[in-house]
């Protein structure tokens, strides 16, 4: 037998036959366009139908394999993150074992220090630096240091090599550079930077604790005169030494975008065909509706209607305002001449999917 058999039957069943026909008296939330009673099988046939809808879904589900949906960006976000570690890591590595290459010495430190008449301290240094690598430098970003820690200055500064005598940029492997003799590199910051401990410290003995912490380098090719060259950034000048793993990292990328692509094509399809379930349950449970209704009634403004003729029997009670919420309460009818029923708040649709 077909499903509409089957569900034809089920109503024809679940007809109740008129004994002694009742009045029945309904007072519903306002604003709602009409009301029906049901069949009192529609509770029924409607949970056969649900229950038909979720299997559906359920062997939707695992045929795209839904539930593990997304492992395979997860996946590939992980090996990115892990190509991406292993580049830095070795990169970080690189610049420290650069850095440990080149060894500043601060000949002098002078400072400029007077909180009650300026916000701004400047410091000034003659430095004499050796360069151990076998690149050469154009300028290096620091921290300066107090007894070893860093200032809690919000920037940090930029020591140029630049030649006194040629005005070349550029400090040559096994070469040594000093401003001793020329004007000293200078730096400023405001006082409000440091806290006044730190100030102290600093107008009392800052030849004896005062550094400089190198965090990077640029480098170039040959010496020149500034402007007539462009330095490189750390990665560019260590560009072979990272190649390979720079290759992993986007090797990684292409990766985890064919997975993403992927997943998002069959999450894409999934949803097509769930979209289709869920429109096929729609028609279906509009079809039971339709097919269930024994009396109709147009509730007044107020939302009182009146159903009459109806014969003893089990019934469902609704009214839907179109927006997914509806009234649907269970009336049993006996052998009364009137009944009321009076239902003050709606709940979900059970006719929307």
């Amino acid at each position: 037998m077909t499903k509409k058999l089957l569900v034809a039957a089920f109503l024809i069943l679940a007809l109740p036959f008129p004994l002694s026909a009742a009045r029945l008296i309904c007072s519903l939330p306002p604003g709602l366009p009409s009301a029906f009673l049901l069949s009192g099988g529609t509770l029924a046939m409607m949970d056969c139908e649900k229950a038909r809808a979720h299997s559906a879904l359920g062997k939707l589900k695992s045929e795209y394999r839904v539930d593990d949906s997304g492992a395979g960006t997860k996946s590939g976000s992980r090996q990115v993150a892990l190509a991406r570690q292993a580049y830095q890591a070795r990169a970080e590595a690189l610049r420290r074992h650069c850095i440990s290459l080149l060894n500043i010495r601060l000949v002098s430190v002078h400072a400029d220090i007077n909180p009650s008449s300026s916000a701004l301290a400047e410091v000034a240094y003659v430095y004499a630096a050796k360069n151990s690598s076998d690149r050469i430098i154009t300028d290096i970003t620091y921290r300066p240091l107090m007894s070893g820690k860093p200032l809690s200055t919000t920037s940090t500064f930029v020591l140029e090599f630049m030649d006194p005598a040629t005005m070349k940029s550029g400090l040559g492997p096994g070469e040594t550079m000093t401003n001793r003799g020329h004007d000293p590199e200078k730096f400023s910051f405001f006082l409000s930077e440091v806290s006044p401990e730190m100030v102290r410290a600093m107008q009392s003995g800052l030849d004896r604790t005062f550094g400089i912490e190198v965090v990077d380098l640029h480098f170039t090719d040959r010496k020149d005169y500034k402007g007539q060259f462009r330095p490189q950034t750390f990665e560019e000048a260590f560009a072979p030494a990272l190649a390979p793993l720079g290759r992993a990292v986007k090797q990684a990328e292409a990766r985890a975008k064919a997975l993403d692509d992927s997943e998002a094509r069959v999450l894409g399809d999934f949803r097509a065909r769930k979209a289709a379930l869920v429109e096929q349950e729609r028609k279906t449970l509009a079809g039971l509706k339709k097919s269930a209704v024994r009396r109709t009634a147009i509730p007044d403004r107020t939302g009182r209607c009146v159903f009459t003729d109806v014969a003893p029997g089990v019934y469902f009670l609704y009214a839907g305002n179109g927006s997914g919420r509806a009234v649907f309460e269970k009336i049993t009818v006996g052998s009364e001449r009137k009944l009321k029923k009076t239902v003050t708040g709606m709940k979900k649709d059970p006719f929307v999917p």
